[in-house]
């Protein structure tokens, strides 16, 4: 999935005849879902297929940067954390 501001980037980088006609195009396209009066937000719905949903996931990783170098657990980590957890309860 692109963002909108990769698109502008990579529109403004081809030649002028062609930004020409992609603005040709999408005024066309936006006429036409005036004259259908659909909702423009529910113009384009349908369920997303696996690969798509794991393409969003895939550009989504590494968004966030974790506050002061977190790292998260590893899984021995994790049991020692939770096996110390279950002794203090039951003690």
């Amino acid at each position: 999935m692109i963002s909108q501001k990769e698109l502008i980037r990579q529109i403004s980088k081809l030649p002028v005849p062609i930004q020409r006609e992609l603005i040709e195009k999408v005024s066309r396209n936006l006429a036409e879902a005036d004259k259908s009066g659909a909702p423009e937000e529910n113009a384009f719905q349908r369920e997303l297929s696996k690969d798509e949903r794991i393409a969003i996931a895939k550009s989504l990783s590494g968004t966030f940067k974790p506050e002061k170098g977190y790292m998260p657990m590893t899984k021995e980590e994790d049991r020692e954390l939770y096996y110390e957890h279950i002794l203090e309860k039951y003690r």
